[in-house]
């Protein structure tokens, strides 16, 4: 009985606590974002037993952790970031941030360059578990294979006269090649810049005497034999060192003192050899007339060390003499209606054009230089580390014009012999993906027998054998699409992708919407579902992931790691595939979270990675390479169970199309359903497949904090918009106020009398037009809102230079055609012509250095509820971008704009600045921040 009785005790005891635990939490404020953390960089030791990460603060100091897989044991180290392990796993090298406070005294008391805290090197020998530090650091690099060896180069201490043994005294930057595990140690004056080799077996660098500038010398330092030798020795300038991957080639850029401009030329140094040996100069056979090798490109070897590439460039010519005052030049911009490219465009790119480079090779065995690329095809790649025979050049200088009204990019696609420099047109026009680089851009396989690209007339995947350029269709078979299903905008769809090569070029992988196939280049195999269908019969996307970045294939019985996404549920985790064998793939993991990519370590089947949900932050995790034997080894983030957070789950509803449709309802965690919650509607176009995605607090760049909003009493709704070309303003009617009366009448706890919108960019321009549409809404907060498509049309994306039309024609504003054969199509989707409509208060963000939606549009918006007497405010931060960059304004963003949905949702007092506003003679001087009855 008296057991009894002490067990219904404790049983209330224990319900009391949890209940008082429950209730001290609460919600999230401004002032938690500085402390709140995240996971920086992240690596895995080569032998799998350390993994080493960044912690950070939003402001503040970070740490670097040291984990130890087979002891369990965790350590770190204050400031710590940017962490290295040497190759053989012997140590962990990093640099060491100066303490953020003392920084910040430092700027505040005007402190001169020298004088400024600065980074520190820390060397962790993981060996004996102990620490040097070596103060006042500019860069260092460890070896990548093979040998321990580093280099750093440290600046002098501001006095010359410091006592400190790890400071350099001298007046000049001092370079030391150092062995942290034999504790060897090799110095080196007057420095200015270094290269280690690959494999650490040699350190080649330029030294200069600050009181002798014009002599400089060229040295390499051999690590194994710690042999020193001055390979170049003269008066002028020497710049952009580098080493060959085996340690035994040097090369480096020279150009004579009394040259003005400076022309430099190019030395190739062999170890074996005395000294280094001029092999490009403008006068060297083989390069263009009137050219030199160009100080904005380094050369580079290729990975077996037969071919140095270097970048060339017509020589620079002096400028002329300025003998004019300020006040006595014109300053005009001449937009020519047959300029390649617009005079924005070329403003914005004019210093990179000035430091344009064209690629040449000097084939070391034969001692010759090949010009590869030109002013007629300005670009080249250089795969198969630079060993190939073939390469691929590109053109699009025939197609600017055509290319600044369109998305994607025409190009002509040349195969180009390294060896001869002869080019052949393989593909003329072709027009890629706008993602070129991952997805629909024509590239040579890793072996180098054919070319692959994706045709946009057929949408299909094609190969052009090398030695045939008989192009094949390799996926006419396949019965399913190679294109994107779902893309919505007046344009071509884009390819789902590739996956990588099996050895030899023997296959290529390429996806559908669901699973992944195995192609014969030639064609003459039937292609192979390598899934053998089982993401189409489950709703699963399957896509490679390749755990070893630095190889080009698999193998051909290699067990293939894929990602795979349920696009209906939205699980996620990892299965395995036999590239020899169409079966169903093996599940590793799959579970109702996000997974990101994970890291291999590259001797051990040991596995970094991450996970997370809408609640748990996305933490550290090791297992082994099929996802056994999980642990979790970070806590970034403790504090979170102090704070009242939420939930989120997926919804659906038939918009006024009759399309199901999905999206994300995220309430709070502690959630009456006998209470009513406002509730914020936040969109941008799909949005439902982010279910997991964990939104750390933190002062707004744009958007609301989907953790801050639930935490603070608010329901969020974010519904997938898919559009009609021709109708963006009306599907984005469809789709979101069918999905928020759906919600509403689903879920009786919403406050459907107070429910607002909130957006930025394209969802700005969405919440712009919704509220000439509809008054459900009692307020809306847009960003950087386009509101006049007819005058947006022929305005310029200023960060980039490029004309806005693309946008309206053949991408997401999607109009589907010019202004003048589609007139009312513009004029419709324009939330200005229709401003009278509106009657739910508008906060704008819009700021006047937006480089994406030029600010005047936000100001249309404004003078129009404006002139009509509508309750509209805008905030504009000066000198900011489309997204705000810096942390006092983000700052203060987040404070009004919650404010201001406070206000119209929950019914708070309004702050001054929404009463009153603030002159422009108060500004800066007052906030407004404080509620007025």
């Amino acid at each position: 009985m008296v057991k009894k009785h002490l067990l219904s005790n404790l049983l209330i005891l224990v319900f009391l606590f949890s209940g008082l635990s429950f209730a001290e939490k609460k919600p999230l404020n401004h002032s938690v974002y500085d402390n709140w953390k995240s996971i920086g960089q992240r690596l895995i030791s080569f032998d799998g037993n350390w993994i080493a990460y960044e912690v950070n603060p939003q402001r503040g100091d970070g740490w670097l952790f040291l984990y130890n897989l087979q002891t369990g044991q965790l350590d770190s180290v204050p400031r710590g970031s940017g962490p290295v392990f040497s190759p053989g796993s012997e140590y962990l090298a990093f640099r060491v941030k100066p303490e953020f406070e003392k920084v910040r005294q430092a700027k505040l008391d005007n402190k001169s360059s020298d004088e400024m805290p600065k980074d520190s090197l820390g060397i962790w020998n993981l060996k004996e578990d102990s620490k040097i530090l070596i103060e006042r650091i500019k860069t260092f690099a460890v070896a990548q294979e093979e040998t321990p060896w580093l280099v750093y180069l440290q600046e002098p201490h501001p006095t010359g006269n410091n006592e400190n043994e790890n400071e350099n005294n001298n007046k000049q930057d001092l370079m030391v090649i150092f062995n942290p595990m034999s504790g060897e140690s090799f110095e080196f004056q007057v420095v200015t810049e270094f290269h280690l080799s690959k494999n650490g077996k040699l350190a080649a660098f330029i030294q200069q005497e600050e009181n002798n500038s014009d002599t400089i010398r060229v040295r390499t330092f051999d690590t194994e034999r710690r042999s020193l030798t001055t390979v170049f020795e003269a008066d002028g300038d020497a710049k952009n060192i580098t080493t060959g991957e085996q340690g035994s080639q040097a090369a480096f850029l020279f150009s004579e003192d009394d040259e003005n401009p400076k022309i430099y030329s190019l030395f190739y140094w062999k170890k074996g050899n005395d000294g280094a040996e001029l092999i490009a100069a403008p006068q060297t056979e083989g390069m263009p007339e009137g050219w030199s090798a160009s100080e904005h490109s380094r050369p580079s070897f290729s990975e077996n060390g037969d071919r140095l590439f270097f970048g060339t460039a017509p020589k620079p010519q002096p400028e002329p003499e300025d003998t004019l005052l300020e006040e006595e030049k014109y300053k005009v911009d001449i937009w020519h209606y047959r300029d390649p490219k617009i005079q924005p465009q070329q403003l914005v790119e004019a210093d990179r054009e000035k430091r344009r480079t064209y690629t040449a090779v000097f084939n070391i065995n034969r001692g010759n230089i090949t010009q590869l690329a030109d002013k007629d095809m300005p670009d080249i790649t250089t795969r198969q580390y630079g060993n190939g025979l073939l390469e691929m050049g590109y053109s699009n200088l025939p197609y600017l014009i055509q290319n600044s009204f369109e998305s994607g990019e025409y190009r002509d696609v040349f195969l180009v012999n390294v060896e001869t420099g002869e080019r052949e047109m393989v593909l003329e026009k072709h027009r890629g993906s706008v993602h070129l680089s991952t997805l629909g851009d024509a590239r040579l396989s890793p072996g180098g027998k054919y070319l692959l690209y994706f045709l946009q007339d057929d949408l299909n995947w094609y190969t052009l054998p090398v030695d045939t350029k008989e192009p094949v269709n390799i996926t006419a078979s396949i019965p399913y699409a190679m294109h994107n299903k779902l893309h919505d905008a007046p344009s071509d769809p884009g390819p789902y992708g590739v996956g990588g090569w099996i050895e030899d070029d023997s296959y290529v992988l390429v996806y559908d919407h669901y699973d992944v196939w195995k192609v014969d280049p030639l064609g003459k195999k039937d292609p192979v579902n390598l899934t053998n269908g089982y993401g189409r019969k489950n709703n699963i996307r399957f896509r490679v992931t390749d755990l070893d970045p630095d190889r080009d294939f698999f193998g051909p019985r290699e067990h293939i790691m894929l990602s795979a996404f349920n696009l209906k549920t939205k699980q996620n985790g990892f299965y395995t595939a036999r590239a020899h064998r169409s079966e169903f793939p093996r599940r590793l993991v799959m579970e109702d979270a996000r997974f990101f990519r994970p890291l291999k370590a590259k001797e051990e089947d040991v596995l970094v990675w991450q996970k997370s949900t809408f609640t748990m932050f996305p933490d550290l995790w090791v297992s082994d390479v099929n996802f056994r034997n999980q642990k979790k080894i970070s806590h970034a983030n403790p504090q979170q169970q102090d704070y009242l957070w939420g939930e989120v789950k997926l919804v659906e509803w038939v918009s006024f199309n009759n399309d199901t449709l999905q999206g994300l309802l995220y309430t709070p965690e502690n959630f009456d359903p006998e209470k009513k919650y406002p509730m914020i509607v936040y969109f941008y176009e799909r949005v439902s497949d982010g279910k997991h995605i964990h939104f750390a607090p933190s002062p707004s760049r744009s958007t609301i904090n989907r953790s801050y909003c639930v935490s603070n009493g608010y329901v969020v709704f974010a519904p997938d918009i898919p559009y009609t070309i021709g109708y963006p303003g009306q599907s984005a009617y469809n789709s979101i106020v069918s999905g928020t009366k759906a919600i509403v009448n689903q879920f009786d706890f919403i406050d459907r009398e107070n429910i607002g919108l909130q957006g930025q960019s394209w969802a700005g321009y969405q919440i712009a037009y919704l509220i000439t549409q509809t008054n459900m809404f009692k307020a809306a907060m847009a960003g950087a809102p386009v509101s006049n498509m007819v005058s947006a049309y022929g305005g310029i994306r200023w960060s980039t230079g490029l004309s806005r039309i693309y946008q309206y024609e053949e991408t997401q504003s999607r109009i589907g055609g010019t202004l003048w054969e589609k007139p009312f199509r513009y004029i419709e989707n324009s939330p200005v012509f229709f401003a009278d409509k509106v009657n739910t208060p508008l906060l704008m963000m819009h700021n006047d250095d937006d480089g994406a939606v030029p600010w005047y549009q936000g100001i249309e918006y404004y003078m129009a509820l404006r002139r009509l007497g509508k309750p509209v405010w805008m905030l504009n931060y000066n000198d900011e971008a489309h997204n705000l960059t810096r942390r006092p304004n983000m700052m203060d963003l987040s404070i009004r704009m919650y404010q201001f949905f406070d206000h119209y949702l929950k019914g708070k007092p309004a702050p001054r600045w929404m009463k009153e506003g603030i002159p422009a003679v108060k500004k800066g001087k007052i906030d407004g921040y404080e509620l007025v009855e």
